[in-house]
């Protein structure tokens, strides 16, 4: 997938300063693209960069650019961290669904969307109830309280983030069919990233599990090159779908909770 190139396209990456955001940018650099970076710091990697705080709902529409955009890449979010719940909730929640509101009207035909969710995203099913509630806030000024009424920890404000995220992601595909876009998303486990340890402290043992089940945690341009994929038209039959990008974490557990031999 190295070889792809992007000539002509104009990409938009949130959380384009550091980790897998950066790798994304910089493939999609190398391929051709002119990549607009939105993030709190500078994008090194980018031809452009919007200086802006996922957290300012009200000012976004004002933060992003103008024109068209071939490829959306909604890699922003805040890991889990003690008290910020909500903003955990609020940036990787309805920062990402208002980003892609906001974008999808700009994108021409042949547009991509990639939304980066995470292995802890994995049990959407189960929790398609809360993750419903999530979705029917009209704002994240709501969130304070939705947090408090459904006893959400540092933990699950995180996986019922990402559950969002994937959930998300399939409900749009079917109105995106009709505008010729499309939307998928990739779902990584542990990836070595300066908010690594975060997820160590947060997560304990079943990050510790993962790692040891994977053998080592993934690097960000590992993610890249199949986000950089599902944004290619080499994958235009690609619609809807959560790719498993995680060393082969879901595999593994899949094999364990049916007792395969």
């Amino acid at each position: 997938m190295t070889g792809l190139r992007f000539d002509g396209k104009r990409a938009l990456v949130t959380g384009a300063a550091n980790g897998i955001g950066a790798a994304v940018a910089r493939r999609l650099t190398a391929g051709g693209a002119e990549v607009i970076g939105l993030d709190l710091e500078d994008c090194a990697g980018c031809a452009s960069a919007i200086r802006f705080d996922l957290t300012d709902l009200d000012g976004l529409p004002d933060a992003l650019p103008s024109g068209p955009v071939d490829i959306l890449v909604n890699a922003a979010g805040l890991p889990p961290r003690p008290g910020a719940e909500v903003r955990v909730l609020t940036v990787n929640w309805f920062g990402l669904s208002a980003v892609t509101a906001a974008m999808r009207a700009r994108m021409p035909p042949g547009g991509a969307i990639v939304n980066v969710a995470s292995k802890a995203g994995a049990r959407w099913r189960e929790n398609a109830g809360q993750v419903a509630r999530l979705m029917a806030l009209p704002d994240a000024a709501a969130l304070p309280a939705f947090v408090a009424a459904e006893a959400i920890d540092l933990v699950r404000s995180y996986d019922l983030s990402k559950e969002a995220v994937v959930t998300f992601t399939k409900r749009l595909t079917g109105d995106l069919i009709d505008l010729g876009l499309r939307a998928n998303c990739v779902s990584p486990a542990a990836i070595e990233t300066r908010i690594l340890g975060d997820f160590e402290a947060a997560f304990g043992v079943r990050a510790s599990r993962g790692v040891a089940l994977t053998r080592r945690a993934g690097l960000p341009e590992e993610v890249a090159e199949v986000i950089a994929f599902l944004a290619h038209p080499a994958s235009g039959w690609v619609k809807g779908v959560d790719v498993a990008t995680d060393g082969g974490l879901t595999a593994q557990l899949d094999v364990e909770a049916l007792a395969l031999p």
